[in-house]
């Protein structure tokens, strides 16, 4: 079974969902360039973009999808619906967020870091200060 090129990308994500459609539609895509991109990714140009690849058998399928994806023609089977694909990937009420709430998987992190570089902050301006109301002479 020989693998041949389906189709070429110029970043490797965009190769990366390609993969992910096709596999989805029950082709065995690959990212042929996976290794060499992600380690040197300035070769991905000197590569000429990055290819996926699939069976010889499926070239014709997987080419026919990759067309219909340019086209958009798949943007109709998208989620239309309000809420989308972040009714799965949001805690809490979507589309009804406050501004001052932050959500996500670094939430708590957020917070704690904005506490500690204004922490940080507040302590170099305090130095300077004590450091020019009792100078060393």
């Amino acid at each position: 079974m020989d693998r041949l090129e389906v189709a070429r990308f110029s970043t490797m994500s965009e190769a990366e969902l390609v993969v992910a459609l096709l596999r989805r539609h029950g082709i065995d895509a690959q990212l042929a360039d996976r290794e060499t991109g992600s380690t040197m990714p300035h070769l991905q140009i000197a590569l000429g973009g990055m290819r996926v690849t699939a069976p010889d058998y499926q070239v014709v399928e997987a080419r026919h999808l990759v067309a219909r994806a340019r086209s958009g023609e798949l943007a109709d089977d998208a989620v239309s619906d309000d809420e989308g694909w972040m009714a799965d990937a949001t805690p809490g009420r979507v589309g009804e967020l406050e501004d001052d709430e932050i959500h996500g998987v670094m939430g708590g992190m957020k917070r704690a870091g904005l506490f500690l570089i204004g922490g940080i902050l507040l302590l170099s301006v305090a130095g300077c200060v004590f450091s020019m109301a009792f100078p060393k002479y």
